[in-house]
C-alpha cells in the first residue's frame, strides 16, 4: 500500500521554541479499567496508519486491526465510540477506515501545537501514542490526558531546536539561498518563480545556485530519513 510521507522544516521562522515529544503508555490492565475496555474482546490492537479527517463524528482513521480469534470488523461497531466506515479492497489489505469519537482522541487531535506521531496503537494490549510539539502545548494535552484517563507512564524527551538542527545541517550560503527561494515562491506549488529569475534577483549563476540548492535539498533529506529510520 502506497503511503505518504509529509515533511516539514521550520526554515524560515526565526523564532521556533523548543520542541518536547512525550511518550504515553497505558497497559493492559489500565485499558481493561476504562471505556477502551469493549476494544479489548475484540482486538489485541487497532494500528493508526493516520487521521484521514475531523469532523462531527470524531476521527476518521485509517487503521490496521489484529484482531482477537472469531472476531472482526463488524464487531468494532460494538464499540460505542467506533463505527467502521469501510473495509478497504475488500478485506484483502486488512487496513480499515474507521470514525473514532472517544474524547481523548477527539482532544489529541484537536489541540493547538502538538501532533500525533502515527503510527500508533490502542486496544487490548495497551494503548502507544507519541505526542511532539512545542512545550506548552505538550504539557497542556498531557493535562487533559491525566483528567480523562491517567496513563501509567510518560516519558519525556526534549527535541533539539529546529533552528540549531538547520544550522548544524546546512551551510550558510545553503541556508540564504533556501530561504530567499521559499520566500519569493520557488518552493510553491505551481512554482511562482522560475530558476532563472531566481538567480537574477540574487545576483548568483544560476548554476552556482542551482547547486546550493540541490546540496541543501540532499542534505535536509538525509537528515529527515535518519529521523524516519529512528522514530
Amino acid at each position: 500500500m502506497a503511503r505518504k510521507i509529509w515533511l516539514s522544516f521550520y526554515i524560515l521562522n526565526p523564532h521556533t521554541s523548543l520542541v518536547r515529544e512525550i511518550q504515553l503508555r497505558w497497559t493492559a490492565q489500565t485499558v481493561a479499567n476504562s471505556e477502551y475496555a469493549p476494544i479489548a474482546e475484540i482486538v489485541h490492537s487497532l494500528d493508526v496508519i493516520g487521521h484521514l479527517d475531523i469532523g462531527p463524528k470524531g476521527i476518521r482513521q485509517l487503521v490496521y486491526p489484529h484482531f482477537c480469534e472469531g472476531k472482526g470488523p463488524e464487531d468494532l461497531n460494538e464499540v460505542p465510540f467506533l463505527n467502521v466506515e469501510s473495509v478497504l479492497d475488500q478485506g484483502q489489505s486488512g487496513y480499515l477506515v474507521l470514525w473514532n469519537s472517544h474524547p481523548l482522541s477527539v482532544a489529541a487531535i484537536r489541540f493547538s501545537n502538538i501532533h500525533i506521531l502515527p503510527p500508533y496503537s490502542y486496544g487490548g494490549d495497551g494503548i502507544d501514542i507519541t505526542v511532539r510539539g512545542d512545550s506548552s502545548g505538550v504539557s497542556q494535552f498531557l493535562k487533559t490526558c491525566r483528567a480523562l484517563l491517567p496513563p501509567d507512564s510518560v516519558k519525556v524527551v526534549d527535541i533539539e531546536d529546529d533552528r540549531d538542527i538547520v544550522e548544524s545541517t546546512l551551510t550558510e550560503k545553503q541556508r540564504h539561498c533556501v530561504k530567499f527561494a521559499a520566500s519569493s515562491g520557488y518552493y510553491d506549488h505551481p512554482k511562482k518563480i522560475k530558476l532563472r529569475e531566481l538567480s537574477e534577483l540574487m545576483d548568483i549563476p544560476r548554476s552556482t545556485l542551482q547547486e546550493h540548492l540541490n546540496r541543501a535539498e540532499l542534505a535536509m533529506m538525509k537528515w529527515a530519513s535518519e529521523q524516519i529510520e529512528t522514530h
